[in-house]
């Protein structure tokens, strides 16, 4: 799976850029704030239709311009697929060999990449959210039903919450708030499932991968943090479990004003040698557990999928020690690589491909390994 050429309009600093793309491995090159994370951002989100920065999707067009479009030609699974994205301020229209594509489910997944950051490096010690979204969009891109669970899962959640806010007449939907718990109890034992399913494939590739790094000394073990009613993610018992816990939480969640329930308050915890790497962990043991998860995640995809997804690495080689580098490079050689860097000695250990330069929202020099 790869993508051989990309062309972007009015896409955040770029009027305009058209850039043919190894099959191998390519590194952007430039100074900060000129570009080179915009290219991969436009690549990763025809993939997953998000951008990788907070915020809304119009945000993305250039600044006084009505509209962005991402235009990729790629080959999958044996066949070129030709993607076209224009987004608005309004919403976007995506097309796929020219046809129109209107639900985003049938669309993620087509095209698999794994995006390594900056912001990644945070995954261990931030917020519950960030491992949510890093799930969610590890999941997506190989389940389309979970697409499906999530969206639905949300918007229960939404109006659940709507219900329980009321300062008057929330008695008059306490029944409907009955039939909003066995909906979300369906879709939350889904998306535990899958979770769950993930999170042990995934300890099982990156305990490998951290056992290479650390040369043995360490083991990474992960925990699911889901509804404390499951006793196995992985089982199929979760929508009775999950639906009757939500009927003994049906006061607490009444009088706190909050849905205490379900799959938005996940989480999972990572630990090193049996303590959690968030609180005991060196900032280098952090960032090699960060390393092995992406590159487990990596090889999930490349299994289920057939073929190794597009890899979109921002600028996270310098905040790597050379031992890890050369170790995330070379791991990643078997599909196409996307890098992005402001240092030129850090890439010594790249194979064949190309180098593009980056200035100002153009590309000034290519250069053919």
């Amino acid at each position: 799976m790869h993508i051989s050429s990309l062309r972007l309009f009015d896409f955040r600093n770029y009027e305009s850029a058209d850039i043919e793309l190894s099959e191998g491995q390519n590194l952007i090159f430039g100074e900060n704030a000129q570009g080179k994370t915009n290219l991969l951002e436009s690549i990763f989100y025809i993939s997953c239709l998000k951008t990788m920065r907070a915020g809304k999707d119009a945000d993305a067009i250039r600044r006084d311009c009505p509209s962005a479009k991402i235009e990729g030609s790629f080959n999958a699974y044996g066949r070129d697929i030709d993607i076209s994205c224009t987004i608005t301020k309004t919403g976007r229209r995506l097309f796929v060999n020219g046809i129109p594509e209107t639900r985003p489910r049938d669309h993620i997944g087509l095209i698999k990449t794994v995006l390594f950051s900056p912001d990644d490096l945070q995954l261990i010690k931030e917020g519950p959210a960030l491992r949510r979204r890093f799930m969610n969009i590890a999941i997506s891109q190989l389940r389309p039903a979970y697409i499906k669970a999530l969206s639905e899962h949300n918007k229960i959640i939404e109006s659940k919450r709507k219900i329980l806010k009321m300062e008057t007449g929330r008695e008059v939907y306490l029944d409907y708030l009955d039939v909003l718990n066995e909906k979300l109890a369906r879709a939350a034992a889904y998306i535990t499932l899958e979770r769950g399913m993930f999170l042990r494939e995934l300890m099982a590739l990156a305990s490998a991968t951290m056992i290479d790094i650390s040369q043995g000394r360490e083991v990474l073990t992960i925990r699911y943090n889901c509804d404390s009613s499951i006793e196995d993610p992985c089982a199929e018992d979760g929508f009775e479990r999950i639906y009757e816990h939500l009927k003994r939480r049906k006061d607490a969640e009444l009088a706190s004003e909050m849905c205490l329930v379900g799959a938005h308050r996940d989480d999972f915890t990572v630990f090193i040698n049996g303590e959690p790497a968030r609180d005991f962990g060196s900032q280098g043991q952090i960032r090699s557990c960060v390393l092995a998860l992406k590159c487990a995640e990596h090889g999930i995809i490349e299994r289920d999928s057939g073929e190794a997804p597009i890899l979109l690495l921002d600028d996270v080689l310098s905040e790597l020690d050379p031992k890890r580098r050369e170790f995330l490079i070379n791991d990643a050689s078997r599909g196409q690589t996307i890098i992005t860097g402001c240092d030129p000695s850090m890439f010594s250990e790249l194979r064949k491909g190309k180098i593009f330069t980056v200035s100002k929202g153009c590309i000034v020099n290519k250069t053919e390994n």
